[in-house]
């Protein structure tokens, strides 16, 4: 079985294809702002490196977010469209619990994934490491002011935009990126799917037509 993560929530995008659970071949670039050329023209690359069709793809895995809209938009919208031929399977991970599953793997167990909401705010996650391997979301996520901010003791805080918020949080360190490769294995141990939508922290901001 072929699967094909695809993350794009951040400004590191990154594809990934799995063969049976385990790693075939990856990619990732950094991109300050979402390129539609940078994902088919890598994607294009990685399949060739691997020797791999569109038609050997058995599972699409979406990283939905928190983070970028444009980047999560475009990350269904390519795997929605080579999907459709053969009607194969699209599944959405956080990808959020994707990081926090890499961080798990290094040995935390208890982690929060934030970013920088704007207006004053952070979009914060947290994460529990469970005894199968897995992770999870202790509460659904949620958007805090920064002076409400309450991380318990011996929570590993990390984020795509550390570099922005270590005001907020001194021990953050550097950026992390969630990464296709972990959104494709979480996708692979789903239990319950998430919706095939980004998860957008802000709600829709509606303006009221103007008429001449």
């Amino acid at each position: 079985m072929i699967t094909l993560g695809i993350e794009c929530s951040s400004r590191k995008g990154s594809l990934a294809l799995l063969k049976d659970g385990e790693l075939l071949a990856e990619k990732s670039w950094i991109a300050e702002r979402v390129r539609h050329n940078t994902i088919f023209q890598t994607l294009e690359n990685l399949m060739e490196e691997a020797h791999i069709s569109y038609s050997d793809i058995s599972l699409f895995a979406v990283g939905r977010g928190p983070g970028s809209f444009s980047g999560m938009r475009m990350s269904f919208a390519v795997a929605q469209a080579l999907a459709l031929p053969g009607k194969d399977d699209v599944r959405a991970v956080s990808s959020g619990a994707a990081l926090a599953f890499a961080v798990s793997r290094e040995g935390a167990k208890e982690i929060a994934v934030v970013g920088d909401a704007r207006r004053g705010q952070v979009w914060i996650g947290f994460f529990q490491a469970l005894e199968n391997g897995s992770i999870k979301l202790s509460n659904d996520w949620k958007l805090v002011a920064y002076d409400e901010i309450s991380v318990p003791e011996g929570t590993v805080v990390v984020s795509p935009e550390a570099e922005r918020l270590t005001e907020i949080f001194p021990t953050i360190g550097s950026a992390r990126f969630p990464h296709a490769k972990d959104v494709a294995e979480l996708a692979l141990l789903q239990t319950q799917p998430e919706p095939l939508d980004p998860l957008y922290m802000h709600p829709p901001v509606f303006v009221e037509p103007k008429f001449a």
